[in-house]
């Protein structure tokens, strides 16, 4: 090339001899462009799109943070409908660090209550939205809106009803009294500080025996820092829960950030569940670990003991709440080693039944008395006033339970059949206790949730949706006028009469 050059310089012809050889464009044909298929087209119509995605879902969850927020600052800025154990008193110490912050609020209720129903409408598309997007948003912003949004609930007062200060009573009624919560009624020590902010006086503790031996411990404490406690272990219990779904689900191929939306982000789920303090989390902490030790079994390197731990932790559920106690076979027959399983289970019931009889006399958790309490939209009871009942029967009862029984059944006989569909027959089993019960309360599709983010198929995650949306319309405080005005009164047949005088005598 140097050559080429000076003989360029000094007046030599071009191109040079060692170029000479390279094609150049012919002066009598055209230049032809390159060609776009309408396939790379669309491919490249789809970038934008698809960068839009991880933004689209961030912005979803930013929401989801944000309305939760705005919730808790109504709430806590003075007594209302939103909070059940505010109405009979607002300390600072229950009210949380958030208090009066909106000093500006209007003291109108209509416009509270249609707020309201405007922000858990948000709250639901804002959670489609995140779960469709999680798999390309990052797991970093995922966690960041889950933990902000539960730590922002727990922060408020408990939100709709007083249940925590039921599960703080009953636990103070053995430690502090030497009185036995489930042969004794709670107003039997109508003295205690937590018995002003609760509301079944007249009703047995329907809890497990795990759970009101947790809630002994408390004792001790003053009620202000019992309850704080309390608060803390829940939410430590839901974020380990959904750790525990993160990491199921990346096991089994599915996306981690997608199950954790789902779970996590769920509005029922964050305004009912976590802000009313609920002790869910702890049984599903138990249920899912019995479900991710089962998975983790399956490995071919895998020893027993994974399996007799995923037996154990599917009795322990049962100990803090009775209603679990249909996972444990389902949990035993998906084991690799059904065996160890079983043997787990075992060694887990004789704890729970150690607790029963030296701690509690032999006394089991109320739940014939819960069992027959009904709520209008619950499905039993919609289905029976359709059918010309009136409302919920105990042979309406009779048949719900044996569905729930028939659905335990079919989901035992699949997980015999392919241990891979355990996470699925799990939630089958959960979704047909939701449904069936003749009492529901928005929070009960959380029982479902886990177990849907790890399905091999997504119709259980779809049903999810659906049992969310219909808990949804019963819990918005506009839903008694909208029956009313469809002509539907539960409580104005025989039936429906009945089944509402029975729940408010267990209320007085």
């Amino acid at each position: 090339m140097a050559r080429d050059a000076n003989r360029v310089l000094r007046g030599g012809s071009w191109p040079p001899p060692s170029l000479s050889h390279v094609p150049g464009p012919r002066a009598d044909v055209a230049l032809e462009m390159p060609r776009l298929s309408w396939g790379v087209a669309r491919r490249w119509a789809r970038v934008p799109a698809r960068a839009a995605v991880p933004t689209l879902g961030t912005v979803a969850m930013g929401a989801i943070v944000g309305l939760a927020g705005a919730i808790v600052l109504v709430a806590a800025q003075r007594p209302s409908f939103l909070s059940g154990p505010a109405q009979r008193g607002f300390p600072s110490w229950m009210v949380g660090p958030l208090a009066h912050r909106l000093p500006s609020l209007p003291p109108s209720t209509p416009m509270l209550q249609a707020d309201l129903t405007r922000a858990l409408a948000l709250l639901g598309i804002a959670w489609l939205m995140a779960v469709l997007c999680a798999p390309r948003v990052p797991a970093a912003i995922v966690w960041s809106a889950v933990v902000a949004t539960h730590v922002t609930l727990l922060l408020g007062p408990p939100l709709a009803l007083t249940d925590v200060f039921n599960y703080l009573h009953y636990g103070r009624m053995p430690a502090t009294y030497g009185v036995n919560p489930y042969s004794a009624l709670p107003l039997t020590v109508r003295q205690d500080p937590a018995y002003h902010f609760s509301n079944w006086h007249h009703l047995p503790s329907p809890y497990g025996p795990l759970f009101t031996l947790l809630t002994e411990g408390l004792a001790p404490l003053p009620l202000p820092t019992a309850y704080w406690v309390f608060k803390g272990l829940l939410l430590a219990a839901a974020l380990a829960t959904l750790v525990l779904v993160a990491f199921t689900a990346r096991r089994l191929g599915r996306s981690p950030q997608a199950a954790v939306a789902l779970v996590g982000l769920n509005p029922l789920v964050l305004v009912y569940g976590i802000g009313g303090a609920h002790n869910e989390p702890l049984v599903l902490l138990c249920a899912t670990a019995a479900v991710a030790l089962a998975v983790v079994g399956r490995d071919e390197m895998a020893g027993p003991w994974w399996d007799v731990g995923a037996g154990a932790c599917a009795v322990l559920a049962a100990g803090f709440k009775p209603s679990a106690a249909l996972l444990a076979p389902i949990v035993v027959l998906g084991c690799r080693r059904r065996l160890p399983a079983l043997g787990g289970a075992a060694g887990a019931g004789a704890l729970v039944l150690a607790v029963v009889g030296l701690r509690y006399g032999g006394h089991l958790p109320a739940t014939g008395i819960q069992d027959r309490l009904v709520t209008p939209l619950s499905i039993p009871n919609v289905l029976a006033a359709l059918g010309g009942q009136g409302g919920e029967t105990a042979g309406d009862r009779a048949l719900a339970h044996a569905a729930l029984g028939l659905a335990a059944v079919a989901a035992a006989l699949a997980v015999t059949w392919r241990r891979a569909w355990l996470p699925g027959a799990v939630g089958f089993v959960m979704l047909a206790a939701a449904v069936t019960l003749g009492w529901t309360m928005p929070w009960y599709v959380w029982w479902v949730l886990p177990f849907a983010a790890l399905a091999r198929t997504q119709w259980l995650a779809g049903a999810c949706v659906l049992l969310t949306v219909w808990l949804a319309l019963g819990a918005i405080p506009q839903m008694p006028k909208l029956l009313h005005d469809a002509g539907y009164y539960p409580t104005r047949s025989a039936v429906g009469r009945a089944n509402h005088l029975y729940t408010e005598r267990y209320l007085q």
